[in-house]
C-alpha cells in the first residue's frame, strides 16, 4: 500500500501560500484542489512499478489515522469540529473514494434524533453510495460506543482507563486519540428533510 494522510492540511497550506482564502471542506476551489491531488497521487501510484505489490503495483490507501496523530486529519477526511451538514460533508469527500483502491473511509457524527427517523439514515447512506462513497461510519451523538479510526471504543471507558488503566482492549488507543487528536470534537449534525440526498432506483 501507498498511504496518504493530511490532505486537509496540505490543501489549506497550498491555498494559504497561493494567497487564496479557501479551506478544504468549506470552499469549492479548495475541494477541487483536493480532488486534483488525489487524482495525481492515484496516477503516480498506478504508474510506478514496485517489486512486491499486486501486479507489481502498490495500491493507494487513505490512512485512517492513529492515536498518536496530532494536528493532522486522517486521509481525505474533513477536519474534526468544523464539519458541514452531513450531506455537504458526504458530497465533498465522495469524489475521493474512486482513487483509493486499498481503502478509504469517513466518520460522521449524527444528532441522536436520527434514532427516531432511521429512514433518513437509509436515504443518507443510499445517496452517499450513489455519489461515490465506498464506506463510512455514522456515529450517533450520545451513544457510548463509537468508532474512533479503525476500532470501536466506549466513551465511558476513557475516564475509567485514565484512573485504572487497561491491558486487554482498545480503550488505551481511544484515550490516546482523545488526548492527541480532535476526535471528540466531531460535530453532531442533523439530517433534515430539506437537505436530504434522495436515492431513487
Amino acid at each position: 500500500m501507498f498511504g496518504m494522510y493530511g490532505l486537509a492540511e496540505a490543501v489549506n497550506l497550498l491555498c494559504e501560500n497561493a494567497g487564496l482564502n479557501a479551506r478544504y471542506g468549506k470552499n469549492e476551489t479548495a475541494n477541487e484542489l483536493g480532488y486534483r491531488i488525489s487524482a495525481q497521487l492515484a496516477d503516480f501510484v498506478e504508474n510506478t512499478p514496485v517489486k512486491y505489490g499486486w501486479k507489481q503495483r502498490a495500491l493507494l490507501h487513505a490512512q485512517s489515522g492513529i492515536s498518536s496523530d496530532s494536528g493532522t486529519t486522517p486521509g481525505a477526511r474533513l477536519p474534526y469540529g468544523d464539519e458541514p451538514d452531513p450531506i455537504t460533508h458526504l458530497q465533498t469527500v465522495a469524489p475521493h473514494h474512486a482513487f483509493y483502491h486499498a481503502g478509504i473511509s469517513d466518520i460522521l457524527t449524527l444528532d441522536e434524533t436520527i434514532k427516531r427517523n432511521p429512514q433518513a439514515l437509509v436515504q443518507l447512506c443510499l445517496g452517499a453510495f450513489k455519489a461515490g462513497m465506498r464506506e463510512f461510519t455514522a456515529n450517533v451523538s450520545g451513544n457510548d460506543l463509537v468508532r474512533v479510526t479503525g476500532y470501536m471504543v466506549r466513551l465511558s471507558d476513557l475516564t475509567k482507563f485514565r484512573a485504572e488503566g487497561s491491558r486487554t482492549n482498545t480503550t488505551w488507543l481511544g484515550e490516546e486519540a482523545a488526548r492527541n487528536t480532535r476526535i471528540l470534537e466531531r460535530q453532531p449534525r442533523v439530517v433534515s428533510h430539506e437537505q436530504q440526498m434522495r436515492f431513487s432506483q
